[in-house]
């Protein structure tokens, strides 16, 4: 009699306490009279915002700008070559005495502008190894020459370019925060 009685549990299936009735243990409300069984479980990773620390923010900003110091690094350092390069090429190539101040002009031509040029890298890049505010408008103008001037200087200038005006970056670098 007993067994009659008792039901047989099946895995997925739990009782509803109201009515007794099993129901699915998946189910949060019973079908059959409506009441409520279990919490449903909502995932709040997406809805919750995580805080971090200031270190945190210190280091994410830090690795925005590591693109920014990475490709100053490397145009400082092809215009510091060609600074070197390209007046010893001008210099062993054979000359006569008649060009000889046209080379020296050159030479010098070459020197000052290629200063300039790797001034204009060597600053923005100093500054964002300083940490300094200014460094901002510096870089943005130096990234617009980039697009302008260098092959793939649109590719590399717009994603420089979202990653100097990441807040944590300008944070970083204490430019207007």
């Amino acid at each position: 009699m007993e067994e009659l009685d008792t039901q047989e549990r099946k895995l997925d299936e739990i009782y509803c306490p109201s009515c007794g009735k099993p129901i699915s243990k998946d189910a949060v409300v019973c079908p059959k009279c409506g009441v409520q069984v279990k919490e449903l479980k909502v995932s709040q990773t997406s809805t919750e915002s995580k805080t971090i620390t200031p270190e945190e923010e210190m280091r994410e900003g830090s690795i925005q700008l590591s693109g920014v110091r990475g490709w100053f690094w490397f145009m400082s350092v092809i215009f510091a070559l060609n600074l070197i390069a390209l007046p010893v090429v001008v210099f062993i190539q054979p000359n006569t005495y008649d060009n000889a101040i046209q080379v020296m002009g050159s030479v010098i031509g070459i020197i000052i502008g290629g200063g300039i040029w790797l001034a204009l890298f060597a600053v923005p890049l100093a500054g964002v190894i300083k940490r300094e505010p200014f460094s901002v408008p510096f870089v943005r103008v130096m990234l617009v020459i980039t697009m302008f001037f260098f092959p793939i200087g649109t590719i590399i200038g717009a994603v420089l370019w979202k990653r100097i005006n990441h807040p944590l970056a300008k944070k970083y670098l204490n430019y207007g925060v």
